[in-house]
């Protein structure tokens, strides 16, 4: 596991205290990442996309078969607002303005309000995005389930990097065309961060919650996309994976966990005969990573 993918997991660990799925350290662009794509995270972290399951050209190209069950995609919801959005540990404090003066390099007079971020764990961790947040997912999941089952030999046949990786099925994404992130290790280290409007509340920003970052801070990283593009921050979706058998013993391969989850949520869809070994198979198990509708307590 690389040193890049162990922060990856990291993030995701310390922002579950968010109801919108697993969160992306590097955000992914929609274009490439949405309800539907298919693949898997590497030993870097990265998306190595293998399908896109409403693409019946591509599914036939790649020798995989069409989804038999109707999926069924909610109403994109383009309205969602979010504020500062934190790990659970993290402390937001707002900083006494001084008129006419700066609040610190890069934050303007002009701002409303000026907060600064910092934690007395180990790991704190900030998310700021450009509302609106958009939030585009598939209601049910069995049929991917079922999908998964029916396809589970051919990609182990094709993509035998699923063995140690598993399968990724995205169901849902929250997204934002503007983000910026920082993860930090160190108690009492702060962040400050200025705002067009005040913050009514820790974790909640204005209508007009542009911001402005300290430019002496650092370990902040911004992600801005082009056209109808989109940055996506969260997402939901299924995992697979393939535990190796041989005869009537199990011996789970080693994959890398993006979360760390208990293993509560996962049950086994399909028995698959080893490619490589033709007196092996491989248990195929789901674990379940699902994201709610997008409204919390830290959206205005």
């Amino acid at each position: 596991m690389s040193a890049q993918w162990k922060l990856d997991q990291q993030y995701a660990d310390v922002m579950q205290n968010h109801p919108y799925g697993i969160a992306l350290y590097r955000p992914l662009r929609f274009s490439i990442f949405n309800p539907g794509s298919c693949g898997y995270f590497d030993d870097n972290g990265s998306w190595n996309p293998i399908v896109h399951l409403e693409d019946r050209e591509m599914l036939a190209r790649k020798g995989l078969s069409e989804m038999k069950d109707e999926i069924e995609k909610a109403p994109v919801d383009s309205g969602i607002k979010w504020g500062p959005l934190t790990s659970e540990n993290t402390r937001a404090t707002k900083v006494e303005l001084s008129g006419g003066i700066d609040p610190a390099p890069g934050i303007p007079v002009s701002a409303s309000a000026v907060y600064s971020y910092s934690t007395d764990k180990n790991v704190g961790a900030v998310l700021l995005t450009s509302s609106p947040i958009t939030n585009t997912h598939y209601y049910h999941a069995s049929p991917f389930k079922n999908w998964c089952k029916k396809n589970a030999l051919a990609i182990l046949q094709r993509w035998p990097e699923v063995k140690e990786h598993g399968i990724w099925v995205v169901t849902s994404t929250h997204s934002t065309k503007k983000c910026a992130i920082n993860m930090w290790s160190g108690r009492g280290r702060g962040f400050k961060v200025g705002f067009d409007a005040d913050v009514a509340g820790i974790g909640k920003a204005g209508p007009n919650g542009e911001w402005y970052r300290c430019q002496t801070d650092e370990g902040w990283g911004e992600y801005t996309t082009e056209g109808d593009d989109m940055s996506v921050v969260f997402f939901g979706g299924l995992k697979f994976q393939y535990t190796w058998r041989f005869g009537t013993h199990l011996q789970p391969t080693k994959t890398d966990k993006l979360r760390g989850d208990e293993d509560e949520f996962r049950d086994v869809i399909a028995v698959v005969p080893d490619p490589e070994n033709d007196q092996a198979s491989f248990e195929v198990d789901c674990e379940e990573y699902l994201a709610g509708d997008g409204e919390a307590d830290d959206e205005t």
